[in-house]
């Protein structure tokens, strides 16, 4: 019977260590990149075009997350519960460029669609 208790201790033990180490949370979306047309012309659709690269997540220790998007500017990342600046990891400090979003992340994934500047005028 003790051997059973001690079994099934070590059983919780562990799972309740798997819990605690995978994140439920974490920042999902996709990211897209406007202007996509030279001139803008009124009654003339001009979607965003889908940006792929890396996005990156910084929590506010200053630990950095990345992820890829995919083909369709998508991505996810799962994180640890907290505060994180997430933004499209552009090179140089000309055009492209992007806006940071500041994101609470709890124990569910949130939506957090980021956009890139093209820098067409």
């Amino acid at each position: 019977m003790r051997s059973i208790v001690a079994i099934l201790v070590l059983c919780v033990c562990a799972a309740c260590g798997t819990a605690a180490s995978a994140p439920g949370g974490g920042v999902q979306g996709r990211v897209t990149s406007s202007p996509a047309c030279p001139v803008e012309i009124q009654g003339s659709p001009c979607p965003p075009a889908v940006w792929t690269g890396t996005v990156r997540a910084t929590a506010s220790d200053g630990a950095a997350h990345e992820t890829t998007t995919g083909a369709d500017g998508s991505y996810r990342l799962a994180l640890q519960p907290g505060t994180y600046t997430v933004t499209p990891v552009v090179a140089g400090g000309g055009p492209p460029t992007a806006k940071p979003v500041t994101v609470v992340v709890t124990d569910s994934m949130q939506i957090v669609d980021l956009q890139v500047d093209s820098g067409i005028r």
